[in-house]
């Protein structure tokens, strides 16, 4: 009974086996009765056995105006025998176009061993396996992406060749019509087309710069005009959308003149391509970002309009936190915005393929390096995100910064603003306001002591500048001295000179204290010296010359 098991289950493995090598064995070559009847033989000297041979052929013979033969480059399997000469060498002609215009070849792709086999890193796909296709690129058409391809076709016992595929040549009409020559270039003369530098014709080199030209133009009226809306008109509706729209739309006609000009006015060829269209998305992506994050940012402000110095106000503790969080929200808007338009960005890449969209996606170590470049930078938004939870300082708190008697006033990705007491701006890294010490005078209670020191001679009638001193706190407003049962007087030190008295004036309004605390130490003063004048006592100590108070 065991043996029988066993025999069952090693039957079972080798079923298996045979079931998995077949779901991954792939045929080296498409197999086709046939290829190409309708065209005369091929010259012998013609190299299609490899990828890169195939390709190099194929641009040789269309640069010198062998259309006829490159067709033999082509699978023309959907088209009538009768006419595969002519539409052939009508095809190569076009294709060369496409190639010239849109394409970037990937030479490293195309290996010049007849199995395809590709060495490399591990992280390519095509790494160490035989290929029958080969991606050449992906050209837009339709709101699709149509695919050029090369194939290995093998015909009977004849040697396995490399072709454009079936459903490459079938779409090199369509392609052809959305990226070969306008017409404004076929009106041009002949000196404009002929080829520049780096694969372009001097109509790119002439017209390129004009084109930006334009849009920065385009792009700046934009901008000015809704600025202009914003600043004057009447309805706040109006202002709104104006102000969150100026930056947006000023990079969309930026982008979208440029990628009008060069893909429908005219055609650049593929290296330019290559790099403008990547840098027309992004740029789409940013405007499209910026445009929703200005959009809350101003959403936020409607809600939030109270000023710093209004939310300082002991009565607004509520506004200060509504404040501080708005802002917390307003980073975690900017955040995901961020994020998701990098999510764009980068799903693109597997889209488009191109070569500028290959320089991003293989900028990995540039990464790297510009994140260790910016850990501060990063390190002041972790910082910036930490206050806005712990709310240890909320916008419009009253703080003592350093020396500073200031005011939060905003509170940035990478820095805190604070404004001073004589209207200046103290800007601090998130980071080292979180690392440093402060004193928060808002964060729980605003009722605070404020100590007024004078130094008095031994003889002083402490008695009366008590009295004077609570005269002068019933003179100012209730709501700005609080509570009363916290004001004092003390003699908290003396020595051979003479003694120092403290006066502890309670303050319920860390906004005003610094007022009341001055004219509170002005009346102590004119009392001190009303009292020296009419007695036969000093009041202030006589300090001599070598003798230094304490």
């Amino acid at each position: 009974m065991i043996s029988l098991f066993r025999k069952f289950l090693a039957g079972f493995a080798f079923v298996l086996l045979c079931t998995a090598s077949a779901a991954f064995a792939q045929d080296p070559w498409f197999e086709q009765p046939e290829l190409n009847p309708g065209l005369p033989p091929p010259p012998s000297s013609m190299d299609r056995a490899t990828p890169m041979a195939a390709m190099e052929t194929f641009l040789y013979l269309t640069d010198n105006g062998h259309f006829s033969e490159a067709a033999h480059l082509l699978d023309l399997s959907d088209v009538a025998q009768s006419d595969q000469q002519f539409v052939g060498a009508a095809r190569a002609e076009e294709l060369a176009v496409i190639l010239e215009r849109k394409v970037v070849i990937p030479w490293s792709s195309l290996e010049d061993r007849p199995d395809g086999w590709i060495s490399g890193s591990s992280d390519d796909n095509d790494t160490g396996r035989v290929r029958r296709s080969i991606l050449i690129d992906r050209l837009e058409r339709g709101g699709h992406p149509v695919p050029l391809r090369l194939n290995r076709i093998k015909v009977g016992d004849d040697q396995p060749v490399w072709v454009f595929s079936r459903q490459s040549v079938d779409n090199i009409p369509a392609l052809h019509d959305l990226y070969g020559p306008t017409r404004l270039e076929m009106a041009m003369p002949d000196w404009l087309r002929v080829p520049a530098f780096w694969g372009m014709y001097l109509w790119e080199v002439l017209f390129l710069p004009a084109f930006v030209i334009v849009a920065l133009i385009a792009a700046t009226i934009a901008y000015r005009i809704l600025r202009r809306i914003g600043d004057r008109a009447k309805h706040r509706s109006v202002r709104f959308v104006a102000r969150a729209s100026k930056w947006p739309a000023a990079i969309i006609i930026f982008a979208f003149t440029i990628g009008t000009a060069t893909s429908r006015i005219l055609v650049v060829t593929g290296i330019i391509d290559a790099m403008i269209s990547p840098l027309v998305l992004i740029s789409y992506v940013v405007a499209i970002t910026l445009a929703i994050v200005l959009v809350i940012d101003e959403i936020f402000d409607r809600i939030s309009a109270s000023t710093a110095t209004e939310l300082a106000e002991p009565e607004n503790a509520h506004l200060r936190a509504m404040a501080t969080t708005i802002s917390a929200a307003r980073k975690f808007v900017i955040v995901i915005a961020t994020l998701a338009a990098s999510g764009v960005v980068l799903s693109s890449i597997t889209t488009f393929g191109t070569l500028g969209l290959s320089l991003l996606a293989s900028a990995g170590a540039l990464t790297v390096v510009l994140g260790f470049a910016a850990r501060e930078v990063l390190g002041n938004i972790l910082a910036s995100v930490q206050i806005a939870l712990n709310r240890s300082a909320r916008i419009g708190d009253l703080l003592m910064f350093e020396g500073y008697f200031c005011t939060v006033e905003r509170i940035d990705f990478t820095y805190v603003q604070l404004m001073v007491w004589n209207g200046t701006r103290l800007i601090v890294p998130v980071s080292t306001f979180v690392s440093d010490p402060f004193e928060n005078w808002s964060i729980e209670e605003a009722e605070m002591v404020r100590p007024i020191y004078l130094s008095l001679a031994h003889g002083a009638d402490v008695e009366r500048l008590r009295k004077a001193f609570f005269d002068l706190l019933d003179k100012e407003d209730a709501s700005d001295v609080s509570p009363m049962d916290r004001a004092k007087v003390h003699v908290t030190e003396h020595d051979a000179v003479g003694m120092k008295v403290r006066f502890e004036l309670p303050t319920a309004n860390p906004g005003t204290f610094w007022e009341v605390e001055c004219r509170v130490r002005e009346g102590l003063l004119a009392e001190a010296a009303r009292m020296e004048r009419e007695g036969d006592r000093r009041v202030f100590p006589l300090v001599a010359k070598d003798v230094t108070p304490a």
